[in-house]
């Protein structure tokens, strides 16, 4: 076999050249396993530590933040790359390129990226790459921080002062049951709760966190259940309209087994179902009436 030759620097070439012209050192430099940027910019959360890179903000899968960077460049910059799961990447930071803001956040840092093929270790690249941090306030930590932001409203009423101790009751129950969805998904929670004459307005950042809390209430209580909406804007980009949801929520002022007494004539309530609530007089009669009786008519409720 003839003696051949790297076309690039004439180095002999062997069996083991990946390339019939080139030798392994040229190879890996005109054809390297990936070609990042010398620079990329990524605004990241000060608060939570998302990051984007517009305006999609993504949660970071840790609170380690060079970690995160280290997911920031697989996200942006070697997505494709990894699919076919060919590469085993590495990340080494040098600390010594660590440029602070003169609040203490970092502006700047050089980061090295490792590659190799699996399976064939001779086949590598390494590049360094640096990352410019754009620090300020996803949109979510920024309506958490004004404490205003709301987009749906829950209504808590029970039909009189009698039972306003359930009102407590119920806003203790809930705030645990939020702050468990908030750790999981912080875009959940509660902005401000407002006390009314009859019990308290709870201001939502989602219309899916409404639904979250009707359903745990359903869960453990009867009441009368009324759905609004208002009109507040427009979307242009979508081209549909905004509405912010309202939910009225009456709880019921009888439970089962309570004795009431409607008319003067005294009743047992007997059951409750989803819709109606079933009593029997003293001499066993059965009558069904819609929660609403209950809010419309003069109830009384023996002690």
């Amino acid at each position: 076999m003839p003696n051949r030759f790297c076309a690039i620097c004439g180095k002999s070439l062997n069996e083991d050249s990946p390339h019939f012209g080139m030798c392994l050192q040229c190879y890996l430099e005109e054809n390297p396993l990936f070609e990042l940027p010398k620079t990329f910019s990524v605004n990241v959360c000060i608060d939570c530590g998302s990051y984007a890179k517009r305006d999609l903000w993504i949660e970071p899968t840790n609170d380690n933040l060079f970690s995160n960077l280290y997911e920031i460049i697989k996200k942006f910059l070697l997505k494709s790359l990894l699919k076919n799961k060919q590469i085993e990447i590495l990340f080494s930071t040098n600390e010594d390129s660590i440029v602070y803001s003169s609040t203490g956040l970092i502006r700047s840092v050089e980061i090295l990226v490792m590659g190799k093929l699996k399976g064939s270790s001779n086949i590598y690249h390494q590049q360094e790459i640096k990352l410019n941090l754009n620090n300020m306030l996803c949109r979510n930590c920024s309506n958490l921080r004004g404490g205003t932001y709301f987009i749906s409203i829950i209504q808590l009423r029970v039909k009189n002062e009698s039972q306003l101790e359930l009102i407590e009751t119920i806003l203790n129950e809930i705030d645990k049951f939020v702050s468990n969805i908030f750790d999981k998904d912080t875009r959940q929670y509660i902005s401000k709760i407002e006390d009314q004459k009859y019990g308290v307005d709870l201001y939502l950042s989602t219309n899916e966190l409404m639904n979250y809390i009707i359903k745990f209430l359903k869960g453990k209580y009867h009441f009368l259940l009324k759905r609004s909406k208002k009109l507040v804007g427009r979307d242009n980009q979508k081209g549909k309209n905004l509405y912010r949801l309202k939910t009225l929520i009456k709880f019921l002022p009888v439970d089962t087994n309570d004795i009431i007494l409607i008319d003067n004539q005294e009743f047992i309530v007997e059951n409750i179902t989803k819709s109606k609530i079933i009593l029997k007089s003293k001499n066993n009669s059965k009558f069904t009436k819609d929660y609403s009786y209950f809010f419309n008519e003069n109830i009384i409720k023996k002690k």
